[in-house]
């Protein structure tokens, strides 16, 4: 699974507004972040299981705009920086078809698109942000922008999770993989002939990060197919074990009479 593939901040053909102190896995700043982005999606579970279809039909939109909002940054910075490439600005990021799953389900709620965002999602951008891809630090844009996708992709799948009708499905394991295999291939092979980097399918990330313990390249590839299929099955059996204990949905003491 991976983070998102950006060009190097230091490199003299990406220029930065604003040179900040360099970012720290695991430091004050990155271990913060990581706290307020865990206490909003607990606050957000407790508080979207309990709203009826309609308040939920609004917050699933709110959190859709605040997406597509940190999408259209993501572009308006690339943009003032002349950053606007092919090799960086394309939607091909896993993170970023995560995103664009998140978005489609909170509009347009279906089973394929709330899947790939649950299983896609919280197997590959819990550990893009355990372990960002980052140069600098709090406040520039870079990190501003990482955690804002990051964290609002996290409560979007937060928000999914919390209704009751989500539910995995027989064979949710295969059909994750097979998607995952098919955007390897077609994203390798874009990827190959054009000489980019998208998924890190082809160089690993220039920040530490799980790549480097997983040997060189393509061997890393082989890791990573062992490590989402056993990320996946466990999301799958966690899921299944907590819509057991919940049990099945209680029908109202009083149901209404025409």
């Amino acid at each position: 699974m991976t983070t998102d593939a950006l060009p190097d901040p230091s490199a003299a053909n990406y220029p930065l507004s604003v040179i900040t102190a360099v970012f720290q896995t695991f430091g004050s700043q990155h271990l913060v972040t990581l706290t307020i982005i865990i206490a909003l999606c607990f606050f957000l579970f407790q508080a979207a299981k309990s709203r009826t279809p309609a308040a939920r039909k609004w917050l699933g939109r709110f959190l859709g705009f605040v997406l597509l909002s940190h999408s259209a940054c993501v572009y308006l910075q690339q943009a003032f920086a002349h950053a606007l490439s092919l090799e960086y600005s394309l939607p091909l990021e896993l993170c970023s078809l995560v995103l664009i799953a998140c978005v489609v389900s909170l509009f347009w709620p279906n089973r394929l698109t709330s899947e790939i965002a649950y299983f896609w999602g919280l197997g590959g951008v819990v550990q893009a942000t355990i372990t960002p891809d980052l140069a600098t630090g709090f406040p520039s844009w870079d990190f501003a922008l990482f955690f804002w996708g990051h964290g609002a992709t996290l409560l979007a799948i937060v928000f999914l999770v919390s209704d009751r009708e989500f539910k995995p499905r027989r064979n949710s394991i295969a059909r994750m993989m097979a998607a995952l295999n098919i955007y390897a291939l077609a994203v390798g092979s874009i990827n190959a002939a054009a000489g980019w980097n998208y998924g890190y399918l082809c160089r690993k990330p220039s920040m530490p990060s799980l790549f480097d313990w997983l040997g060189p390249w393509p061997w890393y590839l082989l890791s990573l197919e062992l490590i989402a299929f056993l990320t996946f099955l466990i999301l799958d059996r966690f899921w299944r074990v907590l819509v057991w204990m919940r049990g099945p949905e209680r029908a109202p003491a009083n149901p209404p009479t025409n």
